[in-house]
Formats: C-alpha cells, sequence, structure tokens
C-alpha cells in the first residue's frame, strides 16, 4: 500500500490524501492523532509520518512501523503512523 495509516496494533488502513495529491498538514496530524510532526524515511523509500513528542507521552511501540523504519538499533517508531510517497508529502 503506497499510503496507509499503520496503527500500534499492527492493523493497516489505506489513507490517500484528501485532494488526491499532497496531505494538508491537519490530514497528517489526524492520521497519527495529534500532536507534532516528524517525518522520517522507510527502508522501502517512502516517508513515515510520526508523533515527534510520542515517546514523551508514553505511545506504546509501533512494531510494525518500527519493522519499516529500522535500520540497525535506531529507536523504535511509538504510536500510530502515516507512511507515505514522498510526492504526497510537501
Amino acid at each position: 500500500m503506497p499510503n496507509e495509516i499503520i496503527r500500534v496494533d499492527g492493523s493497516r488502513l489505506p489513507y490517500p490524501p484528501g485532494n488526491g495529491r499532497h496531505y494538508t498538514l491537519e490530514e497528517m496530524k489526524k492520521a497519527i492523532g495529534g500532536g507534532l510532526i516528524e517525518i522520517v524515511h522507510t527502508k522501502d523509500g517512502r516517508l513515515m509520518v510520526i508523533d515527534e513528542e510520542g515517546k514523551l507521552k508514553g505511545f506504546p511501540v509501533n512494531q510494525v512501523a518500527t519493522a519499516l523504519y529500522r535500520y540497525g538499533d535506531q529507536d523504535p517508531i511509538v504510536g500510530d503512523a502515516l507512511v507515505s510517497e514522498d510526492r504526497n508529502i510537501d
């Protein structure tokens, strides 16, 4: 799936941009449950939007998103994540 939300329970939901081209900031925040967004790269060449303060907020580890993100011994991804083709995020 090119554009999807990966929930902490492992479920994956399609999440295309509302206008068909680019996500708005509000759409990205809604996908991850609010908060400050942080954008990281995935192993498969997509971008992942996460809550920058998720660890401080005590969000649970997102195993599926972490596996898609992880390069070596980097920190795990916590909370819900939006994964998207880079052309959909400005």
